[in-house]
């Protein structure tokens, strides 16, 4: 197979996702790991080019300079990996050195010691090299534990996937070694089937690779324009859709594993004296270190949002109504002693407590929620509440067993 044949296709399928590249950008804007990608793209077309030239170019040019461009293009990508995942490229100062060093010594195989095999054993060292260090932050990748909205393994399948590429590309890599050595190439020019083989194949996996990138960055993007819209701005909370959408898909669970919820209402007390006396400024921090003092009081497990104004809404998994009563006097005297607020501010809660009950929907919850808090508000604020106005589905479930 003639060499300079094969370099165009490789050359003619990064075109073709150059060209991918753009119309993403024009389409979706500042996506992360986009420029990285597109500059790694850029340095192989380069590189593969610069191949296709070998029978009519100097051997510097496309022996020394046409590899370590592709060289660059593998640790770019390592790069616009790491970026997309928004993880650190510590692989990076290595892959600088390994660009540094290839250079000598793909110079004394080319010029002063002139050896084909040596030549081959450094890219692909090189290649399976950069290849490991993009497969594992892939595999490392874990959704952040407090995405309680998008559903943990959305994007799992794909980092694991692109992972295993990569492996699939150290393989390859490895193997082409083995079988350069036992069976050496005379020439490269006119490659022989082993090397004509290796060429396809790592041709085929990069460019999935490439594809693949691209879609990761495009899948975490969409999420994390779903993340930006389902969570509160000020306090980094979920916001009231989100916390509805979480709270309809639990009841909805409990039907099913018999397990009880409560969901908690907590109104900052006398709120807009705050702001007509301090400013709203002020009324924001106090917004903020409530929530993040609700939020440090409560299990992984259960889900805090700020519900609208100086309202937060809870949600505890596996809580009975009496157990929901104890947290919520807990929360209650945590803000009753919560100080370094501005101005000295002292702050008390009125809070309502709510328990799931059979056929509950969130509505129905909400509601019983809300009336319970607006309890505690008409008895004099800085109270807990508790709706006892039926039976909870762990309490009705006990009754009809022992009916």
């Amino acid at each position: 197979m003639y060499l300079p044949y094969l370099m165009c296709g490789y050359a003619a399928t990064i075109l073709l996702m150059l060209a991918g590249c753009y119309a993403i950008s024009r389409t979706v804007p500042g996506l992360r790991g986009l420029r990285l990608l597109v500059a790694a793209l850029i340095f192989g077309l380069v590189g593969v080019t610069l191949l296709a030239l070998r029978p009519f170019a100097p051997a510097w040019l496309t022996i020394v300079v046409a590899n370590e461009a592709i060289f660059a293009c593998s640790l770019l990508l390592y790069c616009a990996t790491t970026d997309i995942l928004a993880v650190r490229a510590s692989f990076l100062p290595w892959g600088l050195g390994v660009l540094v060093a290839a250079v000598p010594a793909m110079t004394w195989f080319t010029y002063r010691h002139e050896n084909l095999i040596a030549r081959i054993f450094i890219c692909s060292g090189c290649f399976a090299l950069y290849a490991a260090a993009k497969a594992a932050p892939l595999f490392a990748y874990r959704e952040p534990e407090a995405d309680q909205v998008t559903p943990a393994s959305a994007l799992r399948s794909l980092t694991r996937a692109l992972a295993w590429l990569q492996v699939l590309v150290l393989v390859l890599q490895i193997a082409r070694i083995v079988l350069t050595v036992l069976f050496p190439p005379a020439q490269i020019v006119r490659m022989d089937p082993i090397q004509s083989g290796f060429t396809y194949l790592n041709l085929v996996l990069n460019a999935g690779g490439g594809f693949g990138l691209t879609w990761l960055a495009l899948s975490i993007h969409r999420r994390d324009l779903h993340r930006i819209a389902q969570t509160d701005s000020l306090t980094g909370l979920l916001n009231r859709r989100a916390f509805e959408e979480i709270l309809a898909r639990e009841l909805h669970r409990t039907k099913t594993n018999g397990n009880p919820l409560a969901i908690l209402l907590v109104d900052i007390d006398h709120f807009k004296e705050v702001n007509d006396t301090w400013g709203h400024l002020a009324g924001d921090e106090v917004i903020q270190q409530v929530g993040w003092a609700l939020q440090s009081s409560l299990r992984p497990a259960d889900t805090i949002s700020r519900f609208g104004g100086e309202e937060f809404l809870i949600l505890l998994q596996n809580a009975s109504a009496e157990q929901s009563e104890e947290v919520a006097g807990r929360l209650r005297a945590g803000i009753a002693d919560l100080g370094h607020l501005p101005s000295d501010i002292r702050l008390t809660v009125s809070i309502g407590v709510a328990a799931n009950r059979i056929d509950d929907s969130a509505r129905d919850l909400l509601r019983r929620c809300d009336e319970a808090m607006y309890r505690s508000k008409r008895g004099g604020r800085n109270l807990v509440t508790v709706d006892w106005s039926a039976p909870s589905q762990v309490d009705a479930a006990a009754a009809a067993t022992l009916a």
